[in-house]
C-alpha cells in the first residue's frame, strides 16, 4: 500500500480565492501558451505574512507587514508588552544578493539519509536562473508533488472562478428524472460534509429541493444516474488496487464527501461504487423509489443544477491537505474542458501541453494520474522549478498561495521539527509514497532572495521520516544561507 501525506485535513486551513456567484460557472478559457518569466516579486510579495497567536489559540494570518505588536495600557510595574511575533513568509528583496548555492548544496544533498536517487533544482525566482541542480533532468516518481502540476493546469485552463455542475434533467417518462454527473466529488448530503471548511459547495438536499420545486412538489418514482461523462478505468494505471479503499476512491464523476463512508476522516474507507451510493442518497432525499443507470436524452430539458466551490477553493483544498481523490477529479475536469474527454490519457495530454506552454522541458515526463499516487509517474526537479517560474507570470500564479507553510499549515503543519529556522520561511508541496519523498515550492534566503526549488528522492532505504527530515533541513539550510 502506498503511503501519503498525513496532515489532518480538519486542522489545515484554507481560504478560497474566489466565491460562488449567483450565476453559472465561468466558461473555461484556454490559455495561449507563453514562454516568459516575469518577476515573481508581484506574485509572492503578497506572501508577506506575520502570524499571531489569538486568544483562542488559533493562527491569524495577515497579508501585510506589521511593524510592532499591539500593546495594552500598562497598569502595573509588572506589565510588559508581549514579545514580537515570529515573522512568517517575509517579502523578498529584489536587490538581495544571489546566493552561492554551489558552496553548500553538494554537502547537503550528499546527506547519508538520501541514499537513493536524488534530483534537485534551485532557481532564482526573479531572473529564472537555475542556481544549482543535481541530476535535475532525471525523471523520478514525484508522489504528491504531482498535485502542483494538476493545480497549475486547472487554473490555466479553467480559471479560478470555474465551478463544476451537477444537473438533473427530465427523464424518459413523466415519473422519472436523470441525474447527470458533471465531475463534482465534493457534494454533501445536507450542507455539512468533509470539504465544507475548505471548498464549500452544493448539497444533495439543495438539488432535491430544486427538483421538487420545479416538479410542483411531486417526487419522481425513478432517478436515472448518468455517469457517461467519465469513460475510463476507475483506477489510474500504476495505482495499487488497495489504495482505492483508504487513500482514494474508485474514480467516478459524482460523489458525496469524496466517496468517504465517514466524512470526518481523511483516510476513511471509501465506497466501492461512490456514484451509486451518492445517487441512492439523492433519491432518498427526493422521495424517489428506485435508482437505475441511464443516459440523458440529447436535448432533455434541465430541471435543476447546482455547482461546486470555485476552482481556486478546490485547488486550495487538495494542495493544502494533499487530497488524492479531489486532485484526480480536478485533473479529469480539466481534461474534459480542454480535450473533450474525461480520461486519464486526455489528462496526461493536457498536463504535458500545459507544461510545454509554460516553457517546461517535457523530456522523460510521464503522467498517469493527477494526484501522484501512481509510482509510475515521472517528473524532474528541473521541470518543477520551470513550472513554478512559468506559473508566476500566468493565470495560475495563485497556486503559490495554496502551498503549505512550514510548521503552520497543511501537510507541513507538523514538519520542520528539526529545522525550526525553516518554519514560516519555506512554503512547499509535500510528496510521500513508499520509497518516494519530495518537496517542491518556494523559500526566501536570509538576505531576502526569493527562490523556487524541488527535491525528489526515490529508493532511499533510511525510512520515510528520515528522508523527510533531511528535505526539511536542506531547504532550511538554503533559506538560512548567507553564502
Amino acid at each position: 500500500m502506498s503511503l501519503s501525506d498525513n496532515a489532518d485535513p480538519k486542522v489545515a486551513s484554507s481560504t478560497p480565492h474566489a466565491r460562488p456567484g449567483t450565476t453559472g460557472p465561468a466558461r473555461p478559457v484556454q490559455q495561449t501558451p507563453r514562454r516568459r518569466r516575469k518577476v515573481l516579486t508581484g506574485v509572492l510579495a503578497t506572501l508577506a505574512v506575520l502570524v499571531t497567536v489569538a486568544a483562542a489559540g488559533g493562527l491569524v494570518w495577515q497579508i501585510s507587514s506589521v511593524a510592532a505588536p499591539r500593546t495594552g495600557t500598562l497598569t502595573t510595574p509588572e506589565a510588559y508588552p508581549p514579545a514580537a511575533p515570529a515573522p512568517v513568509l517575509a517579502s523578498s528583496n529584489a536587490d538581495a544578493p544571489m546566493p552561492d548555492l554551489a558552496s553548500v548544496l553538494p554537502a547537503l544533498l550528499g546527506d547519508a539519509r538520501l541514499n537513493g536517487s536524488t534530483s534537485a533544482s534551485f532557481a532564482d525566482a526573479l531572473t529564472g536562473e537555475v542556481l544549482y541542480e543535481q541530476e535535475g533532468t532525471a525523471p523520478l516518481a514525484p508522489a504528491s508533488s504531482m498535485k502542483v502540476v494538476t493545480a497549475v493546469a486547472a487554473l490555466e485552463h479553467l480559471g479560478a472562478e470555474y465551478r463544476i455542475p451537477t444537473t438533473v434533467v427530465e427523464g424518459p417518462t413523466e415519473d422519472s428524472v436523470v441525474l447527470v454527473a458533471g465531475g463534482d466529488v465534493t457534494l454533501t448530503v445536507d450542507g455539512e460534509g468533509y470539504y465544507d471548511q475548505y471548498a464549500e459547495g452544493a448539497s444533495l438536499q439543495e438539488l432535491a429541493d430544486l427538483v421538487l420545486e420545479a416538479r410542483g412538489g411531486t417526487a419522481p418514482n425513478t432517478v436515472y444516474l448518468d455517469t457517461s461523462v467519465f469513460t475510463d478505468n476507475p483506477k489510474a494505471e500504476g495505482v495499487p488496487a488497495e489504495d482505492l479503499v483508504y487513500m482514494t476512491a474508485p474514480m467516478a464523476p459524482f460523489m458525496v464527501d469524496g466517496g468517504r463512508k465517514d466524512n470526518t476522516q481523511k483516510y476513511a474507507e471509501h465506497f466501492s461504487d461512490p456514484a451509486l451510493a451518492a445517487a441512492e442518497q439523492f433519491a432518498e432525499l427526493l422521495g424517489a423509489a428506485t435508482v437505475e443507470a441511464g443516459t440523458a436524452d440529447a436535448g432533455a430539458d434541465e430541471v435543476a443544477t447546482v455547482y461546486s466551490a470555485p476552482m481556486a477553493a478546490l485547488v486550495d483544498s487538495f494542495i493544502l491537505t494533499s487530497d488524492n481523490l479531489l486532485s484526480d477529479a480536478v485533473a479529469l475536469q480539466t481534461a474534459l474542458a480542454v480535450e473533450g474527454a474525461m480520461t486519464w490519457a486526455a489528462m496526461s495530454t493536457v498536463h504535458l501541453a500545459t507544461l510545454e506552454g509554460l516553457g517546461v522541458d517535457n523530456t522523460g515526463l510521464v503522467f498517469y494520474d493527477g494526484a501522484g499516487l501512481s509510482p509510475s509517474n515521472r517528473m524532474t526537479a528541473n521541470a518543477f522549478t520551470a513550472l513554478l517560474l512559468g506559473a508566476a507570470s500566468s493565470s495560475s500564479s495563485s497556486v503559490f498561495e495554496s502551498l503549505p507553510v512550514a510548521g503552520y499549515s497543511g501537510t507541513l503543519d507538523d514538519r520542520f521539527g528539526t529545522a525550526e529556522a525553516g518554519k514560516g520561511v519555506v512554503r512547499a508541496k509535500t510528496g510521500t509514497l513508499s520509497g518516494v519523498s519530495s518537496l517542491t515550492g518556494t523559500l526566501t534566503t536570509a538576505d531576502g532572495r526569493q527562490l523556487v526549488f524541488s527535491i525528489l528522492s526515490n529508493g532511499a532505504t533510511t525510512g520515510e521520516t528520515a528522508v523527510e527530515t533531511a528535505l526539511d533541513e536542506i531547504s532550511t539550510a538554503v533559506a538560512q544561507c548567507g553564502c
